[in-house]
């Protein structure tokens, strides 16, 4: 009696020498590893923790995966076929529409936060990156959105994230992340999208200090970035270098529009701060204006320009703000 496997062994082996047998007995092994790499990458999709999204070109849901539902509260059966940019976007006015769409066609992607009021009783302000699929004639085919789950990681390792980023003292971003940002802002493109840079130092920071103590000094950058903070758009960017240097990233503004951000700056601190330690401090602050070029340099020229713009300030007797030119630096 022959064995099964033995007779198996040369059914194969009979095939295999036929004309085409390994390329036949090849087929069906494809097939199968075709339908485990499409299964295997549908696992992925769907318990990837960070929340992701698949739209068309123009938007519109086509799938998510279930940390998206977690995170946002929204079911792929209500997204379905709606459009992400007017759900999330157009709150933000145009503008903002405007400069994504210039991003995603320009560089293939752009990255930001969601805004809280766009989730379903979720207070989380989730970092959003969105990213175009391309055909070889890099005309844009599908969007692929992905909200990155910061909360999962674990408490210790979230603060080192926090810190990496963040000043510790006031909450703001730091200097990387100002850096990130402009570098951001200087590889888009510059027509209709005029922005500036604007570097904000104190004026009698360091009598406060001396007066009152490191603690009151302490207290006032708190009350300078919160105060700063309320006043500037959700778009903008203000964040502290250290001391009592602070930088506002300005989105989307001419000119012009510069220059009143400036005198609205400047005007906030003819207003006392009342601290919370009952101190009750005056103090000024001087401006130095960077507009971003049309030649291309980089974040660091960008900064230096608009510290230099910030010294001619100073020299002018503070408590104004100077513009910087190539040439020389221009009286406000």
């Amino acid at each position: 009696m022959n064995c099964p496997n033995a007779l198996l062994t040369c059914k194969l082996q009979n095939e295999s020498s036929k004309p085409g047998g390994h390329l036949e007995s090849r087929k069906p092994r494809a097939r199968v590893i075709a339908l485990q790499r499409l299964r295997l990458r549908s696992m992925i999709f769907e318990h990837c923790p960070d929340g992701i999204v698949i739209t068309d070109a123009r938007g519109c849901v086509i799938e998510s995966n279930a940390s998206f539902t977690r995170m946002t509260g929204y079911t792929v059966d209500e997204l379905f076929d709606k459009n992400l940019f007017c759900l999330w976007v157009a709150n933000d006015g145009r503008t903002h529409y405007r400069t994504i769409r210039r991003s995603i066609a320009y560089t293939g992607y752009w990255q930001g936060e969601v805004s809280p009021r766009l989730m379903r009783n979720y207070m989380h302000r989730y970092p959003l990156r969105i990213n175009a699929i391309r055909n070889e004639q890099q005309k844009a085919l599908a969007l692929i959105w992905t909200l990155s789950d910061e909360t999962r990681l674990p408490e210790k390792q979230r603060e080192l994230v926090r810190l990496a980023h963040h000043d510790p003292l006031t909450g703001l971003p730091n200097r990387r992340s100002l850096m990130a940002r402009l570098e951001c802002m200087l590889n888009r493109p510059r027509r209709d999208t005029p922005s500036a840079v604007l570097y904000l130092d104190l004026d009698g920071f360091k009598q406060v200090n001396d007066t009152f103590g490191h603690k009151t000094g302490d207290n006032l950058l708190q009350a300078i970035a919160a105060r700063l903070s309320a006043r500037l758009r959700h778009n903008d960017m203000l964040a502290r270098l250290g001391g009592d240097e602070f930088v506002i990233a300005l989105e989307r503004n001419s000119h012009e529009d510069a220059a009143v951000v400036a005198e609205h700056i400047i005007e906030q601190f003819q207003t006392s701060f009342e601290l919370a330690d009952g101190n009750i401090v005056h103090i000024g602050a001087s401006v130095g204006i960077a507009s971003l070029p049309h030649d291309r340099i980089g974040a660091e020229l960008l900064l230096d320009r608009a510290d230099r713009a910030l010294y001619a300030a100073k020299r002018a007797g503070k408590g104004v703000y100077r513009f910087f030119e190539s040439s020389r630096v221009e009286d406000a």
